[in-house]
């Protein structure tokens, strides 16, 4: 799991459990085209804020058929809007325009029989480690890679709570005592997470400089309407480090 979906994660998890009590599920359809450079047994997931942006999610595997169309039903919120895009099953292999240059997030909203129909011009090309990065880039991913490994053991007790949770409320008599007593170690877990979060939030902005922090302020204005804080926040702060890097060549 990378830092980037362990922190769109954590940031997501509470707003998802309050959205699930009311929301009712709708069953969207999707169908790919892929290049037909690609390999009999290319793998295609797609991956978005309906899954935590989780890049080679199992369970959003598409399956392809004879004639080559990917596909996969999706079952998310009704009238909910998400984003999304396709990947070969990691960031590195995720889908670009014709150029090779980086394409927006594809969008929807979510309607029960809904059908959509996508197609893929070409596939990132898979960097070797460490290729093309600045400096700052190394230095943020380190900070992330060190985030990740705090945050993971968090996320996982996050997981047992709520498989514990489920277990009790499934009884014919749930303990409330029990009830009270996950959530007050959720309560404090997810104080603990959050404090992970924005100290390495926090150590990667001692590392932009004005002009990125201005950059980054001035993507978010654009992005806020849309409503999708935290992909559009980390995509702000990749472009802004990648234009630091190739303005630093020229």
């Amino acid at each position: 799991m990378t830092a980037k979906t362990i922190i769109t994660a954590v940031c997501g998890f509470v707003a998802a459990i309050m959205q699930m009590a009311t929301a009712q599920v709708a069953a969207v359809h999707f169908s790919l085209k892929v290049p037909e450079s690609d390999s009999e047994n290319s793998r295609v997931y797609i991956a978005g804020s309906f899954n935590c942006w989780h890049a080679a999610d199992s369970l959003y595997k598409m399956k392809k058929s004879e004639n080559g169309i990917y596909t996969i039903t999706l079952p998310v919120f009704e009238g909910v809007q998400y984003k999304y895009k396709y990947t070969h099953g990691n960031w590195d292999r995720v889908e670009t325009a014709i150029n090779d240059s980086d394409i927006s997030n594809r969008s929807f909203i979510a309607l029960n029989g809904k059908t959509i129909a996508d197609s893929v011009q070409k596939w990132r090309a898979p960097k070797k480690e460490g290729e093309g990065k600045s400096p700052q880039l190394k230095h943020i991913d380190a900070l992330k890679d060190s985030a990740a490994a705090k945050l993971q053991a968090k996320l996982n007790d996050m997981t047992a709570f709520l498989k514990e949770y489920v277990q009790n409320a499934l009884q014919s008599e749930p303990s409330k005592r029990k009830h009270r007593l996950l959530d007050k170690k959720a309560e404090k877990n997810i104080v603990k997470t959050y404090e992970k979060v924005t100290a390495f939030l926090w150590k990667a902005f001692t590392s932009l400089t004005s002009e990125q922090k201005q950059s980054i302020t001035a993507i978010l204005r654009k992005e806020e309407p849309k409503g999708d804080f935290v992909n559009s926040f980390l995509s702000a702060l990749n472009t802004a480090m990648e234009q630091k890097a190739i303005t630093g060549k020229q």
